[in-house]
């Protein structure tokens, strides 16, 4: 009984420092919008892969790289890049899922010894789900995704590279880009 007590005494000291020695969790936005449009005019716009700069206020133009990977060249300072790939587009049911494959470098800091980059979103291993569904006589629009932060190492975290940082990041692409599709197709 004594070392069956010594185990659980153990095992509750040591459980606390086994949850907070760990990487990254998977964090995850989904975002929506409804557009007074109908689903086939909105998916025409989505559904074109070539074109979200036709559509997203952040992105300056996009470089297709092959029939499904295109390198979005954004807005702002040093333009930086991401490169992305369709893995599914299914016009049937008006969805597409896409991952990012590679984003640039906007900054490297020494963090713990270790020389740490910033990337164009402080994200990693990220995929994505767009889909557009019929409600209430237009469209409902949802983007969602599901990705760590960009930091992949055990805490603490350099600024600007938390889960929170990462869950921020990904809701302003999202809205920004849901909002202006949305002023755009109910011109």
């Amino acid at each position: 009984m004594k070392k069956i007590l010594q185990f659980f005494a153990i095992t509750l000291a040591v459980l606390p420092m086994i949850a907070s020695a760990h990487g990254p969790t998977r964090q995850s936005v989904k975002e929506s919008v409804f557009i007074n449009a109908s689903p086939e005019k909105v998916w025409a716009v989505l559904s074109d892969f070539t074109a979200i700069d036709k559509w997203h206020p952040a992105v300056a133009s996009v470089e297709m790289l092959s029939d499904n990977e295109r390198k979005l060249t954004l807005k702002g300072e040093g333009h930086p890049t991401i490169t992305e790939k369709l893995e599914k587009l299914d016009n049937d049911k008006m969805m597409m899922i896409y991952k990012i494959e590679k984003m640039s470098v906007i900054k490297t800091i020494t963090y713990n010894s270790k020389d740490t980059p910033y990337y164009t979103l402080p994200v990693n291993n990220y995929k994505s789900w767009l889909s557009v569904k019929a409600k209430d006589g237009g469209s409902e629009v949802t983007w969602k995704g599901k990705f760590y932060r960009s930091f992949m190492d055990n805490p603490p975290v350099p600024e600007g590279q938390s889960d929170e940082d990462a869950v921020n990041a990904v809701k302003g692409v999202y809205t920004s880009g849901l909002n202006n599709l949305k002023a755009m197709l109910e011109k």
